[in-house]
């Protein structure tokens, strides 16, 4: 599900780049309501189909492109589930509840949006459709960048039907401040070990300053959809641990001097459910041509987002369905029965140290925790459990 345009001959160039034969007639668009597009975001729907056709090469691509706006999702996500054609749905896009709640006030979006959404993505579960949402990349304060500073998860990603994606960062050296900082094992993505240096740079405004200090894998508690019963009583939900590096008054931010550590519970649906490698340090290579000119050089760029890992672990559940009697089906009630078993294909990364997504840590013992979820998953055990 996607809101802008994209070249497919940059697709094509990128797999042949990377050595992957795939067959000349694989993509295909559907636009919802006869939608022209937009190229506003171009680069999203550029990766998403990239990612997702590197990792599974013999699958079809069909690519929904409708209206960047509430309409333009309904109305694409209804399309897709109702033609029935595709096996996996993944969806890069999508905004925080807190924004939602402002725009419902505001009369901008229907007050039964959440539960529209949740219909059609209940529908896709019984249907057999799996389907994988970014959970966003600022963290636990997925509003930030529309000025909402409360705590915050993103939806589509906090519906209970749908497989929430988040982000890990790998080990790497880094410059801190003309100190060597070490990150030594796979963690929840976020940058704060790199505040220091980022308390000199100028910033281009507001977004440029917010994508650089609220870099992180989007996790937290759903304000709108309660706990779902494949994640009640499971461990580690419900509760958390934080750790609290920013104070917000009027709008405006503020950097603690000394981070205060929490612990607590809460209510709502957990996110995310798990995570992969998504931090744009530790990426992946993308390629793209101009907006207007898809016959120009092109340039090689290095990406990240949980908008790159949703679509590479959609086209990783295609993968494991072609080991089964047909299509793998609602991933979560699976997933969490998997992880809860001796063999658990899930590394749980539940460190309370250097392991945060802006606020939520690990909870250590705990088999799942709001900065990664169940953590990061082993496919071939994964696929082996899927397929047992």
């Amino acid at each position: 599900i996607s809101f802008a345009n994209y070249h497919p001959s940059d697709a094509y160039r990128y797999w042949n780049g990377m050595g992957i034969d795939v067959k000349s007639s694989r993509l295909s668009n559907y636009r919802t309501n006869g939608y022209k597009g937009s190229w506003n975001g171009y680069n999203e729907t550029t990766i998403d189909v990239e990612q997702a056709g590197a990792i599974a090469p013999d699958s079809n691509i069909r690519t929904y492109i409708g209206k960047s706006d509430i309409t333009g999702m309904v109305n694409s996500l209804a399309a897709a589930v109702g033609q029935n054609v595709v096996d996996v749905l993944s969806l890069s896009w999508g905004q925080s509840e807190a924004q939602v709640a402002y725009e419902i006030k505001q009369g901008v979006t229907p007050a039964k949006y959440n539960q529209i959404m949740n219909l059609l993505f209940e529908q896709a579960a019984a249907q057999g459709i799996s389907v994988f949402a970014a959970s966003g990349d600022n963290g636990a304060y997925d509003g930030i960048s529309s000025g909402n500073t409360s705590l915050s998860v993103d939806t589509p990603a906090n519906s209970p039907y749908v497989t929430a994606v988040g982000g890990t960062t790998l080990p790497r050296t880094y410059t801190v401040n003309k100190q060597t900082v070490k990150i030594e094992k796979e963690r929840a993505w976020a940058s704060e070990f790199l505040y220091p240096n980022y308390k000199s740079q100028k910033f281009l405004g507001f977004e440029d300053w917010v994508e650089t200090f609220f870099a992180g894998g989007g996790g937290g508690f759903s304000k709108y959809n309660a706990v779902p019963k494949y994640q009640s009583g499971f461990s580690g939900i419900g509760t958390y641990d934080a750790t609290r590096l920013w104070s917000f008054k009027n709008g405006k931010a503020k950097l603690l001097d000394t981070p205060v550590n929490i612990s607590g519970k809460s209510k709502g649906r957990n996110v995310p459910d798990l995570s992969a490698n998504a931090d744009p340090n530790t990426g992946y290579s993308i390629f793209i041509t101009p907006k207007k000119d898809s016959s120009a050089t092109g340039e090689w760029e290095i990406s990240g987002g949980t908008s790159v890992v949703a679509p590479q672990i959609a086209a990783a559940s295609i993968l494991m369905s072609n080991n089964s009697a047909g299509r793998l089906g609602f991933w979560n009630p699976q997933i969490y029965r998997f992880a809860s078993q001796s063999n658990s294909p899930f590394t749980v990364l539940d460190s309370r140290t250097n392991n945060t997504n802006l606020y939520y840590t690990g909870q250590p013992g705990k088999r799942y925790n709001q900065a990664t979820g169940l953590g990061t998953a082993d496919f071939s055990k994964l696929d082996k459990l899927f397929n047992s």
